[in-house]
């Protein structure tokens, strides 16, 4: 009698844990495509989403958003960006899209996004205009095989209705944050830096754009930049000792190779972790390479990759 209660209870459990195995693979949506049904199971992914500092400053967010679709993963992006009662998003922090503006509808092609928002986005303020696109294309920028933002308000492209220059395709190449630190018109060079803006003691990094009289290669700019202004802003800083050489640098295929002296170390042969996070947004804001192996005196330190620099 025990040993049959034995078995039930085996078998009663071995069933229980079938059936949530197979709820577990049940795929949670599907799309046709073609006449084909592709399925997608839903999970958690990581984002990166600009926001407004206390500073007017857009900055680098990493958040939580759930999976799915590129459509879907989009309207997650717009919806973090709408501002709202998000408790996701964190204090000190603020959202540039009106909350009574509505995205109508999504549409991809050939790798440009285009977005057709309801036409209260065009009474957004003449001063926060650069930063709601800003805001926007970076934030949709980042992802996978995309290559430009296209803006509408009710079907027409904003390019046409702001009383701004705004691209009828916005690219990385459009900027943000901008500074202007010219002197002549001659040798303009346009290179992104990331700096770091602590807030509650979390750093966070804060992409500028500098318009600079320099013809001078982009990757000598960052790290002169980053190693000779400890403070860029009052509440952006760079942790670039100001001894840091690049000795020198090269490009194969895809791949970034930068090799510097012993003081890009801080203590105990290791760098830190807001010196690679400086350089290597930098690297990847300017250049068209996928990964970055940092050398010292020659000698292979560490790699990042575009896709797993988090």
């Amino acid at each position: 009698m025990l040993k049959r209660k034995a078995l039930r209870k085996i078998f009663l459990t071995t069933f229980i844990l079938f059936i949530l195995l197979t709820i577990y693979l049940i795929p949670t949506t599907k799309k046709e495509s073609n006449g084909n049904i592709i399925y997608k199971y839903s999970d958690l992914e990581e984002a990166s989403i600009y926001l407004l500092n206390n500073n007017s400053q857009l900055t680098k967010i990493d958040i939580k958003i759930s999976s799915g679709f590129l459509e879907d993963t989009i309207k997650s992006i717009v919806k973090k960006l709408t501002i709202s009662s998000d408790s996701t998003i964190p204090s000190g922090f603020t959202q540039v899209i009106p909350s009574n503006v509505n995205l109508l509808d999504v549409k991809i092609d050939e790798g440009i996004i285009y977005l057709n928002f309801s036409k209260e986005i065009l009474d957004i303020s003449q001063n926060l205009i650069e930063s709601v696109i800003e805001s926007i294309a970076y934030s949709l920028l980042d992802l996978d095989n995309i290559t430009g933002i296209s803006i509408y308000a009710n079907g027409e492209n904003v390019a046409s209705l702001f009383p701004k220059d705004i691209p009828s395709v916005i690219t990385k190449e459009y900027g943000i944050n901008k500074r202007i630190e010219l002197t002549n018109f001659s040798n303009i060079t346009k290179v992104i830096i990331y700096y770091i803006d602590n807030i509650d003691d979390q750093n966070y990094y804060v992409p500028i754009t500098k318009y600079i009289n320099d013809d001078r290669d982009k990757i000598k700019i960052i790290i002169d930049e980053l190693s000779s202004h400890y403070i860029f802003e009052p509440n952006l800083i760079s942790l670039l000792d100001n001894n840091i050489k690049l000795v020198n640098y090269e490009i194969n295929n895809d791949v970034m190779i930068l090799n510097f002296n012993n003081s890009i170390f801080m203590s105990n042969d290791k760098i830190l972790e807001e010196v690679v996070y400086s350089i290597s947004y930098s690297v990847f804001a300017n250049y068209d390479v996928n990964e970055i192996i940092f050398k010292v005196n020659n000698e292979e330190i560490l790699k990042k990759n575009i896709k797993n620099i988090e």
